[in-house]
């Protein structure tokens, strides 16, 4: 949402902020936290998701440089729904939510605004739903991998495991191992131990939507 605000806004939160570094495997918050800021990715890599009591990581989202997270807890005043870790080496933007509070409402333009990128992300969030729905596992796997890689000059490194990828897409361990070695045959992503890289976002949108 972040990148979304108006370069005014933008430019008053930068300058009321705090700056914060995380060390890989390092929690920023846990699910159910009150939600008392939100957090701009400037480097590295965090991901969401929710941790089991096993101590195991189900991921749900890999954000990077220019991401943000957090932002409507804050504004609805409820709990953290996920967990947040570093997944390497990562600084970070902390806003409170007095700042942002602060901000809002001393511009009803703002609110406006804000009311206007809210509603974008939810008819955006419907209109994927309907999508994905109806997808073969390849291209279900294609389009989480453009929406991790939004924004980011390629080649994009992904920090996520063939099983996290299993259970973000549904699917079984050897479908997602199978669907990689696909897309690695096209030239679209390359595989490596712990992580995968996609070679060419744009290829990816282009086979995607063929």
């Amino acid at each position: 949402m972040f990148a979304s605000f108006p370069p005014e806004m933008q430019a008053e939160l930068r300058k009321k902020a705090i700056c914060r570094s995380f060390s890989p495997g390092q929690f920023l918050y846990h699910r159910g936290d009150v939600a008392d800021g939100f957090w701009v990715v400037e480097k590295g890599q965090v991901k969401l998701g929710h941790q089991d009591v096993q101590g195991n990581m189900h991921i749900l989202f890999i954000l990077g440089p220019g991401d943000s997270f957090g932002e409507l807890a804050c504004l609805g005043q409820f709990d953290r729904v996920l967990d947040a870790e570093a997944l390497d080496t990562a600084q970070l933007m902390w806003v409170s939510d007095t700042i942002f509070s602060e901000i809002i409402t001393g511009s009803p333009e703002i609110s406006r605004q804000l009311l206007r990128i809210l509603a974008l992300q939810l008819q955006e969030a419907l209109d994927d739903l309907l999508v994905v729905r109806n997808m073969p596992a390849p291209k279900r796997l294609a389009q989480r991998l453009l929406a991790f890689a939004e924004g980011r000059e390629a080649p994009v490194r992904l920090g996520i495991k063939q099983q996290e990828l299993a259970e973000l897409i549904g699917v079984s361990r050897m479908t997602i191992a199978s669907t990689l070695a696909e897309l690695e045959a096209l030239g679209l992503i390359t595989r490596h131990y712990g992580h995968l890289v996609i070679e060419d976002p744009a290829a990816l949108q282009c086979w995607m939507k063929d």
